[in-house]
């Protein structure tokens, strides 16, 4: 190491300057420390908006699926009022053609009695012509054709009320069906209600999360806000902690230079041997034990 001409004043000042630079380093650091602390906590108000929102999500999907299984048994149940429906349809033709065909009939009568007396005043003349062994031909033919005439009349009376029993059942037929309808109705209204009720909540849950993804965006926007600050702040202290290392080298490098003139002024032999092995560290050559001894006794590394 040559030996150099230190100025002590100059040692002082950049004494001085590195004094000055590491109370700015604290002080940025002390801002770095508060700058994370606020980062830190604009990230969890962040977070914590964010998984609110997935919370409301999920309740607004399950909200939905609730709603889409009412929709599915609503549809099922308006399949059955039309399976209903389509069966009135046809018991009212059913209907139709009964009342008519018991009123055509109906309107075939000629005699105004009940079957009942119909069907006795048949078993009268069939007595009467079974046991009166005197009864002329005129007699029988009469009684023959007012037979005739009966029977015809409780036919017509027999085939109206076949056909106005058939209209009795198909009516009640009818009842049945339409009382089976008003309860599907029923229901229907009962889960059509549910489901709007579980649509307006899953619609609530949705725009509820909507407002808090946006207070989650605001967030997030100061998130990153305050993160370039934190990166150019860190940026800030990387370049004045190099600063203060350049300096710092400066600071040691004339210190050495004005102990190396001194120990060379006392001629101390083994700092000169110190001094080679500084230069060789600084070389990056490998150093023996006593080398590194020697650097370490006079605080040259």
């Amino acid at each position: 190491m040559p030996t150099v001409k230190v100025d002590p004043e100059e040692i002082k000042r950049i004494k001085k300057e590195i004094e000055a630079l590491e109370k700015e380093r604290n002080e940025i650091r002390a801002k770095l420390e508060e700058l994370e602390k606020e980062l830190q906590g604009w990230i969890q108000k962040r977070d914590e908006k964010n998984r609110e929102v997935q919370g409301l999500r999920q309740k607004g999907r399950e909200y939905k699926a609730k709603r889409d299984e009412i929709n599915e048994q609503i549809k099922a149940l308006k399949k059955n009022r039309e399976e209903i429906n389509a069966k009135l349809d046809l018991l009212y033709q059913e209907i139709l053609e009964y009342r008519t065909k018991r009123d055509e009939y109906n309107q075939l009568r000629r005699l105004n009695m009940p079957a009942s007396k119909i069907q006795e005043k048949i078993e009268k003349l069939e007595w009467e012509l079974q046991t009166n062994p005197k009864i002329t031909q005129e007699r029988e033919k009469q009684i023959v054709d007012q037979i005739q005439v009966l029977a015809t009349e409780l036919e017509i009376i027999q085939q109206a009320d076949r056909f106005h029993k058939k209209l009795v059942e198909a009516r009640k037929k009818v009842d049945q069906l339409k009382k089976a309808r008003r309860a599907i109705n029923l229901e229907i209204q009962k889960l059509a209600n549910q489901s709007q009720q579980f649509h307006e909540m899953m619609i609530k849950s949705f725009n509820q999360a909507d407002e808090v993804k946006k207070e989650a965006d605001q967030y997030h926007a100061k998130v990153i806000e305050v993160r370039d600050k934190v990166r150019e702040v860190r940026r800030q202290l990387r370049d004045l902690e190099k600063k203060i290392r350049e300096y710092d080298e400066r600071h040691k490098e004339l210190i050495a230079y004005r102990l190396v003139a001194r120990m060379r002024a006392r001629k101390d032999s083994s700092f000169e041997k110190a001094v080679d092995a500084l230069e060789k560290f600084k070389k990056g050559e490998k150093l023996t034990l006593d080398e590194l001894l020697l650097l370490q006794r006079y605080n040259l590394v």
